[in-house]
């Protein structure tokens, strides 16, 4: 039989053996059982979502953009007529939303001028060829110029002077007369010249015949006094010939004398002649000047063909001031369109010419019309008083959007634009901020 001593000791055997028994389950419930997936492949979806993510990021474009305003409007903007003087609308010419050709007059301005009176005097000086045509005077007799009437009076003074100067020819009644006693000069000249020759040959028979006298007297065949009467007719002779040839020589001196002041009369009537041709002229453009002056003030007249249309609603004897913008005209045959920019200097220095433009317009919204491509085209040089730069877009596809809708054309249409400056990639812009962080940490280390 067993004794009470070995009672003990087999119970405390057997709770050991079954503890371990109950230990042994646990780890062998632990080690059978399947781990969750998570524990099992969580390392590798972790490697594979950075990845993943690295990847969209190499593709996902985040670009570096400028934005700004932007206008949209004609490559020839449209004209805006403004007021240059205050006064009160005469007469209007044209009727809003009209097509005018350029040129075309749109209203005058009240003044004291006849603006009919004036613009019949434009269209004559526009279209007159003075030196072809006589001024039609005779259009003008009972006409209104105000301002334009002092210079009209001075044109019409230097032009009746210079037909004047035409029709009598002053000149030409000195010229006749200065060619008629000429060719007196010249005959009696002639017939001196012919006499000369006779007394030559009169003077040589008479110098041979005081010769043989000579002779004679001294062989002592004649008397003193026959020989003496002799000699002093051949002084009388000799005396003829000097003074003809002084006559000759007088009329010479007249003919040269006369024909330097038909030189100078001929040089003075074509002196005279240019002179009042310059004024006329000068006259005729300083006209034309004072017209276009008046013009300038007091009238409205566009320099392109377009559609009219009226900044406000004016009308006849409406009273305008100077620098109210009364007319805009809008061109109708220009359908290529740009867009006027102006970028603040922030960040200006990454613009250049050939970036892409996203447009999107404030009056069509880009979630239902899309956007408008546009080019950088130029950069101005230097920036404005504000310190703005001017930049050009061209739209190569015009007011073709995004979502492939034509937006319609409307004069200044207004939005924004977004410049694409650098058109990075996401993971390109994750790594500037290493770059930069790397760069600041160097720095720090030189200064240290």
């Amino acid at each position: 039989m067993p004794t009470n001593d070995n009672i003990p000791s087999t119970n405390t055997e057997t709770s050991a053996a079954i503890n371990i028994e109950l230990r042994s389950e646990q780890v062998q419930e632990i080690l059978t059982k399947i781990p969750h997936w998570m524990i099992r492949w969580g390392n590798l979806l972790i490697l594979i979502i950075v990845l993943l993510v690295l990847l969209f990021s190499y593709f996902i474009k985040y670009p570096d953009v400028n934005s700004t305003q932007i206008t949209i409007t004609t490559l020839v903007p449209p004209e805006k007529l403004t007021a240059r003087t205050s006064g009160r609308i005469e007469t209007i010419l044209i009727e809003d939303n009209q097509v005018i050709e350029k040129g075309t007059p749109l209203a005058v301005i009240e003044n004291s001028a006849n603006y009919k009176d004036v613009f019949l005097l434009k269209s004559i000086l526009d279209t007159i060829n003075l030196s072809r045509t006589p001024f039609p005077f005779e259009k003008l007799q009972y006409t209104q110029f105000g301002d334009v009437e002092s210079q009209f009076a001075i044109f019409q003074k230097e032009y009746s002077a210079e037909e004047l100067q035409k029709q009598l020819k002053p000149y030409q009644v000195e010229t006749i007369a200065q060619g008629f006693e000429a060719r007196q000069i010249s005959e009696r000249l002639s017939l001196l010249e012919s006499q000369k020759s006779i007394n030559l040959t009169e003077l040589e028979l008479q110098k041979n015949d005081l010769n043989r006298y000579e002779t004679l007297y001294k062989n002592g065949v004649i008397a003193d006094q026959e020989f003496e009467k002799q000699k002093m007719s051949y002084l009388q002779s000799q005396k003829n010939y000097k003074n003809l040839l002084s006559s000759i020589s007088q009329l010479k001196s007249s003919l040269n004398e006369l024909n330097r002041s038909s030189k100078t009369t001929k040089i003075n009537s074509t002196k005279d002649a240019i002179n009042l041709e310059r004024n006329v002229i000068q006259a005729f453009f300083q006209l034309k000047k004072a017209v276009k002056d008046w013009e300038l003030n007091f009238v409205l007249r566009t320099a392109m063909r377009g559609k009219v249309s009226f900044m406000q609603l004016w009308a006849e004897n409406q009273t305008v001031s100077a620098g109210d913008q009364v007319f805009s005209v809008v061109p109708i045959d220009n359908e290529v369109y740009v867009g006027k920019v102006k970028a603040v200097a922030q960040n200006s220095g990454k613009l250049k010419a050939g970036q892409s433009v996203n447009i999107r317009l404030a009056n069509f919204p880009d979630t239902e019309f899309g956007i408008i491509k546009g080019i950088v085209k130029n950069i101005s040089a230097t920036p404005d008083k504000e310190g703005n730069l001017l930049i050009d877009v061209s739209l190569p596809n015009g007011l073709d959007t995004s979502y492939d809708k034509k937006i319609i054309f409307q004069q200044e249409m207004i939005g924004s634009a977004d410049i694409i400056t650098e058109d990075l990639r996401l993971i390109e812009r994750f790594f500037y901020q290493f770059k930069s962080m790397f760069s600041r940490k160097s720095k720090t280390e030189k200064a240290k």
